[in-house]
């Protein structure tokens, strides 16, 4: 793991303030743990000591969870209506129908294929993964390209609108991936931005300390933001709060839209609310979660073994802040196959027919899929074992 200087104002003056750790093996792409750390020069909020660049694009190349594999690539109809809300935004953008419009880090197209029915011509996606190029093609006829906010293709050259939504969050070099799209726009040409908001962490209900996965390493608040963007040249037009589904809860997101402009002004003030609003976060995360290890020793301490169904970001989180469950439990499974053969709490993580016919007990690792999950362990797999929660000591299903 590799330290690095602030991604918003490039001093290295770093105060950690949360260590997270998840229990993965570490294969050279997969991080293992990181601080949060503010920085005190310029208030930003990011993850320090993680994997090089080079480590992070092999992780989203074969293992990024934004695939939606089991729905033969199609998003969830939640996520689906947050992509309509954004292209409502986008479209206000254009000035007409041929405006040339790339969508970076796009994965299977879905939001150029709304475009794309909303009458706009000119679309490119941009996208490390393959998979994501063929399905985008499959799924809306959408051409997609080989490439990344960091290596920006030839071809995306003259872009009027350029869309970057998750995709600063998960990027170690965000002056250099600023830049890189900096360069390919048109004279006076837009980027659009979606980030979640650092200001509202505490205000979304998802699983405790889900901000601070093994994906995103940078917390923006608007202003951080703005900073990072003109330092690359972008000046800020507007930016504004909104809720975007990524998974089963809403996540508060900050939008934003930078015009390309040479004589863009760096932003001097010191970021007071990040810090201010991660130590919040931290705090109440905390809080929640004290439970959620209570009962994870309960349930593993008894004598008797167990199956955990889940080996994301949560149960990763959770298995390394209580590491002596790792005892009571006999197996890790998961339908998403690009967690088979990952070795979670010393366990590789294997697929769900693999347990037919065992009679442990299974513990459902997602508290917001609970219900979906025994639903699928049931009637696609044919298990009929006990399930248990991680917040309730009542069965589930």
């Amino acid at each position: 793991m590799r330290r690095r200087d602030c991604p918003v104002c490039g001093r290295s003056e770093p105060e950690v303030c949360y260590r997270q750790r998840f229990a993965v093996a570490d294969d050279g792409s997969r991080i293992s743990g990181y601080d949060v750390v503010t920085c005190a020069a310029c208030g930003a909020v990011y993850a320090d000591g993680i994997p090089s660049q080079e480590a992070l694009d092999r992780y989203y190349a074969v293992a990024s969870k934004y695939e939606y594999l089991d729905s033969g690539g199609r998003a969830p109809a939640a996520v689906d209506e947050s992509h309509r809300a954004m292209v409502d935004s986008l479209l206000a953008l254009v000035p007409d129908a041929a405006t040339p419009i790339v969508d970076v880090g796009c994965g299977n197209g879905d939001v150029l294929g709304l475009l794309r029915r909303a009458g706009c011509k000119n679309l490119l996606g941009v996208d490390p993964a393959e998979h994501s190029a063929r399905a985008a093609r499959r799924l809306y006829e959408i051409e997609v390209v080989s490439g990344s906010v960091l290596s920006m293709p030839a071809i995306a050259t003259g872009a009027g609108l350029v869309v970057l939504s998750a995709v600063l969050e998960h990027v170690r070099e965000v002056g250099p991936a600023l830049r890189e799209v900096e360069g390919v726009l048109a004279g006076g040409g837009l980027v659009y931005v979606e980030v979640p908001d650092l200001e509202r962490f505490s205000c979304e209900r998802s699983m405790p300390f889900q901000q601070f996965s093994v994906e995103h390493i940078n917390y923006f608040t608007s202003a951080s933001l703005a900073r990072a963007a003109a330092g690359a040249g972008l000046r800020l037009e507007r930016s504004w709060p909104a809720l975007r589904h990524t998974g089963a809860t809403e996540e508060p997101v900050v939008c934003a839209v930078f015009r390309d402009d040479p004589t863009a002004a760096g932003l001097s003030e010191k970021d007071e609310t990040g810090p201010v609003a991660l130590r919040r976060y931290v705090a109440e995360c905390d809080s929640r979660e004290r439970p959620l290890r209570e009962r994870l020793v309960e349930l593993t301490s008894t004598g008797g073994q167990l199956i955990v169904w889940g080996a994301g970001t949560h149960m990763q989180h959770l298995l390394a802040q209580v590491p002596q469950a790792a005892a009571g439990i006999a197996a890790i499974v998961d339908a998403n196959p690009r967690l088979h053969g990952v070795v979670v709490a010393g366990l590789a993580v294997t697929r769900p027919e693999d347990i037919a016919g065992r009679e442990e007990p299974i513990l459902v690792g997602s508290t917001a899929y609970e219900r979906e999950i025994v639903a699928v362990a049931r009637e696609r797999y044919g298990l009929r074992n006990a399930f248990l929660s991680l917040e309730t000591p009542e069965p589930i299903g």
